[in-house]
């Protein structure tokens, strides 16, 4: 399937937003009257108000690294910078910052300094590149890692004679080749060396890697639970570590490797139980570091891992928001910063979730890369807020993309992706159960991501990752399921499938398929009776996507791609459309998820602005 290429797409949005520009000047404050282009159908979209923000924490520690001068080096996941702390936690330097230009990133992951010239090298997993700064951040070079094969590079290390191996691995996908790649000094390609499987050398999701004696390479196996050790040249050496739960073993959900050279110590840190395995170097148990939670009783989320000069271990908790930092005998000797700074009340990162109470007019919110669930009043006010980074039961949340209101009692229901499960919880965050796990046997999920709870007592779950709608009781049974949403898109790892769903009164069932750009029309038995929609950028046509909402006789689309709003008939006829990229209210940057209150006024997830548009719309 062919697809325009991003900068197309802005130069598409540029030609609407001119097209759009008078009517969007002569706005009053408070409302937005939206006509519809010429040669489209009439929709008139009235902008209402905006819901939330941008509200990032301070901290979404995630890389880290240890400069030549002794700074740590911490690549701020969320915030798309690189953050430089002094080894007694003084902010010293910010790098960088989210943008495509020199020095910029969409999504900073592993951090690498160079041991001969301190050179700082970035992967940025979004744009496949490898951003290189000189010693003290400044922007230097930018390599294109893409042509090599580059298409999940999250982990970086750097050898003595300035090759940098770049772990090129996606947990997520089910055919990511789970290679390392390496480079020289000039990001010329050399060689790569790993292999897909569990046999000796073999691999199943890259997580960690360092530079080790002889310049060995030390690489984290999280899909084996083991450490594998190659030479320089990615020839295979050894094995190390025992998989399973408990001290000393290694299990769970690996995420990141580091060495002390000096004094013989591997460390390899769990997300799932919040722990730290201290092993030497061939493997032998030494101690377990426990991360603590932000919460009393809660344990913390460890990301990669580096080692201060003074052989001090500093621990990326992504969870906690902050760097937490141990001695070597292994003591908590400070947080950094001192005080985290949390996401504040009624700002997102990247919301991808949205569902009104058709009751009390109240409106809940999947604050994605919060990790957490956010309510607002019939007026758009800011209430309550639950959730936090993590895995389990209660509120632990991880990447939660969709959200629904019971209808019978006013309860949430959440599609909380990444671990594969479904919560619910009381109106004010109370958790009542959950089920769920990942996989693709009937009852199971793999990366799904909307939801809808219907009037006939039923959750309908768009089982993104095993392309397919699965219907299930409120206790996770198994109703009907329907192929929904085909292959993956060329290059896309992440967005499978279909990603929203919603009925109309008679019952039948309408899912998004972004892979496809239709969307698919079932019986109330899960008879596919229609796919609605083509891929395009005119009038009808769909690029993107990602959420629906039925209303009487009326289907509203989201377009991810198109950053625009189709209304369609139930029966697939274009209506008319609204929006366009940008900032201002009325246009878009990715709007996902869509909901309507009894009033009929359309909600939007704007996820790229980091906020919810409300609209009336004819």
């Amino acid at each position: 399937m062919s697809r325009p290429t991003p900068s197309r797409r802005l130069r598409r949005g540029a030609a609407a937003l001119v097209a759009v520009a008078a009517a969007l000047a002569a706005v009053a404050a408070g409302t937005l009257s939206l006509p519809a282009p010429p040669a489209q159908a009439a929709v008139t979209a009235t902008w209402v108000r905006q819901i939330g923000g941008p509200g990032h924490a301070g901290l979404y520690a995630w890389g880290a690294a240890t400069a030549r001068d002794g700074s740590i080096l911490v690549g701020d996941y969320n915030n798309y910078d690189v953050k430089r702390y002094s080894p007694d936690g003084e902010l010293l330097q910010v790098i960088g910052g989210k943008g495509s230009g020199p020095g910029q990133t969409n999504q900073p992951y592993g951090l690498a300094v160079d041991p001969t010239s301190g050179v700082l090298y970035v992967a940025d997993t979004v744009a496949r590149e490898i951003e290189v700064y000189d010693p003290d951040g400044t922007p230097r070079a930018t390599w294109d890692i893409d042509p090599t094969g580059g298409y999940y590079t999250t982990r970086l290390a750097v050898n003595h004679d300035g090759w940098v191996y770049a772990v090129n691995s996606q947990s997520i996908s089910r055919t990511s080749p789970h290679t390392v790649n390496v480079y020289d000094r000039t990001g010329a390609f050399l060689f790569r060396f790993g292999r897909t499987g569990t046999g000796p050398g073999e691999t199943l999701g890259l997580r960690g890697i360092a530079i080790g004696p002889e310049e060995q390479v030390f690489v984290l196996d999280a899909g084996n639970r083991r450490v594998l050790v190659f030479d320089r040249d990615g020839a295979y050496l050894r094995t190390f570590g025992t998989p399973g739960a408990g001290p000393g073993l290694l299990g769970g959900d690996l995420r990141g490797l580091a060495l002390d050279l000096d004094n013989g110590w591997v460390y390899v840190s769990d997300a799932s139980d919040g722990t730290v395995e201290k092993l030497t170097l061939d493997g032998t148990p030494v101690a377990t570091l426990t991360v603590p939670g932000p919460d009393p009783g809660t344990t913390g989320g460890p990301r990669e891992l580096t080692v201060g000069l003074d052989h001090a271990l500093h621990v990326m908790d992504y969870t906690g928001q902050r760097v937490l930092v141990f001695s070597p005998s292994g003591a908590l000797v400070r947080e950094v910063p001192a005080v985290p700074e949390p996401a504040p009340p009624g700002g997102f990162n990247q919301p991808e979730g949205v569902a009104v109470d058709q009751g009390t007019g109240q409106v809940f919110v999947a604050d994605t890369f919060n990790h957490r669930v956010q309510r607002f009043g019939r007026a758009g006010g800011y209430q309550t807020s639950w959730g936090y980074r993590g895995r389990g039961t209660g509120t632990a949340m991880d990447y939660p993309r969709g959200v629904g209101v019971d209808p019978a009692d006013g309860t949430v229901w959440l599609n909380n992706t990444r671990s594969a499960d479904v919560k619910h919880y009381t109106a004010d965050g109370g958790p009542l159960g959950s089920f769920g796990s990942q996989g693709a046997a009937p009852d199971q999920l793999y990366y799904s991501r909307g939801i809808h709870v219907g009037t006939d007592g039923l959750l309908y779950v768009p089982d993104s990752g095993n392309r397919r709608l699965q219907v299930l009781t409120r206790s996770g049974d198994l109703v009907w399921s329907a192929p929904c949403g085909q292959g993956a898109l060329t290059g896309n790892y992440v967005l499978f499938g279909c990603t929203s769903v919603d009925r109309d009164a008679a019952g039948n069932v309408y899912a998004a398929a972004p892979t496809e750009d239709v969307v698919y029309k079932f019986s109330s038995t899960g008879v596919l009776l229609a796919k609605l929609g083509s891929h395009g950028t005119g009038p009808g046509q769909l690029d993107g996507a990602y959420g629906v909402a039925v209303r009487g006789d009326r289907l509203f689309v989201s377009e991810t791609d198109n950053n625009r709003i189709s209304v369609l008939s139930l029966d697939g006829a274009f209506v008319g459309s609204f929006g366009g990229p940008g900032r201002a209210h009325g246009r878009f940057r990715r709007p996902t998820a869509l909901a309507l209150d009894p009033q009929g006024r359309l909600y939007v997830t704007d996820t790229g602005n980091d906020r919810v548009e409300v609209f009336r719309v004819s």
